[in-house]
């Protein structure tokens, strides 16, 4: 054998060694991809049950129910109420924000999507939103303006 074959050789082990790296490499990124994937469906999970929790216990559960039954609410309970839907459109724009860069499973996005079309059916939501949509991303408002749309 000669150092031809040799450097020929070496070069084809040098070769298949970097195709073995780069196959390795292209595993471990869609291990971490997945494992971020479930990271983010856990931490959305877990802010909407923190959410949900508060928002059906104390003094927001009466504000949220005379809402609903389209009562008169003081200026202090008008401004907790506020504070509570501007909270659950920024989760709400969270979550698509996620799902847009496919950090969210689609089946759990679509069920998202089911109990935010509820919410937003409250009229004192919707006015709310009306008010106060500038204040997000457009494709977050284009998207919940189709859902208030399909909801009429």
């Amino acid at each position: 054998m000669n150092w031809d074959a040799i450097g020929a050789l070496s070069e084809l082990l040098g070769a298949f060694a970097v195709f073995i790296t780069l196959v390795y490499l292209a595993m471990q990124m869609k291990h971490t991809a997945a494992e971020t994937r479930d990271a983010s469906i856990h931490s959305v999970m877990e802010l909407a049950i923190q959410f949900r929790a508060e928002s059906y216990s104390g003094e927001i559960a009466e504000i949220r129910l005379k809402a609903a039954m389209n009562e008169n609410l003081t200026t202090l309970e008008t401004l907790k109420f506020e504070g509570y839907l501007s909270a659950l459109f920024e989760l709400n724009e969270l979550v698509f924000v996620q799902y847009q860069k496919d950090k969210l499973d689609p089946e759990y996005f679509e069920a998202w999507g089911r109990r935010t079309q509820a919410a937003i059916s409250v009229p004192r939501i919707q006015q709310f939103w009306k008010k106060t949509k500038s204040g997000y991303r457009k494709s977050f408002v284009e998207y919940i303006d189709q859902m208030m749309s399909s909801n009429n």
